[in-house]
């Protein structure tokens, strides 16, 4: 019976290749703690850290017949870093989507007869009037959740191009929602003026 401890990396992974899951096993039991450490460094949260150590040590169990690594513990550590990036922007999309929520219910919509709808179709018409490929990118990644790299591969388009975007279409909304309240609370003082 072999024992797995002493086997290499570079012995297990040829082991896994033959769908050998002591194999598996050894490496997961090897590099869980090291990887989950890394991912709760960067999280600083105990659920998120472990779900990614999860997926990323699943995914190569999943694809272990055409994996090609040269060194295990690097190729580890950037799969790691890429899910945990891809957790971050996902996060991020959540709160500038909260933000968004937040101009919606904001205290002023009811002095002003600004209602939801108001809001939705400004929010379109912002969307809209977006270049094509930034529009596609934006509304790809905040409701249709896919992640850089999917829209990135999806596209035919760099990771970098991609992320690019995002960043950018993310401020640019955020400048946008500011100015938006900032003239919300111009309306509502000269409302309350008036009246």
């Amino acid at each position: 019976m072999a024992n797995y401890q002493t086997y290499s990396d570079a012995q297990l992974l040829e082991c896994l290749q033959h769908d050998e899951e002591k194999a598996f096993t050894e490496i997961y039991n090897r590099y869980w703690e090291q990887l989950y450490r890394s991912a709760y460094r960067k999280l600083n949260d105990n659920g998120p850290a472990k779900e990614i150590v999860q997926d990323v040590l699943m995914d190569i169990w999943k694809r272990r017949s055409a994996l090609s690594i040269d060194h295990l513990p690097a190729y580890l550590e950037k799969a790691i870093r890429f899910k945990t990036i891809n957790y971050i922007n996902r996060n991020k999309s959540t709160s500038l989507l909260d933000e968004f929520q937040t101009a919606l219910y904001s205290p002023f919509e009811a002095d002003n007869q600004v209602n939801m709808r108001d809001y939705l179709k400004l929010l379109d018409a912002w969307i809209a009037a977006l270049p094509e490929k930034r529009r596609q990118i934006f509304v790809k990644y905040y409701f249709e959740q896919l992640s850089a790299r999917e829209i990135a591969i999806e596209m035919n388009l760099s990771l970098k191009t991609v992320q690019n975007n995002i960043s950018l279409t993310s401020q640019h909304l955020r400048t946008w929602l500011s100015h938006l309240m900032m003239v919300m609370i111009m309306v509502s003082s000269t409302t309350h003026l008036k009246s």
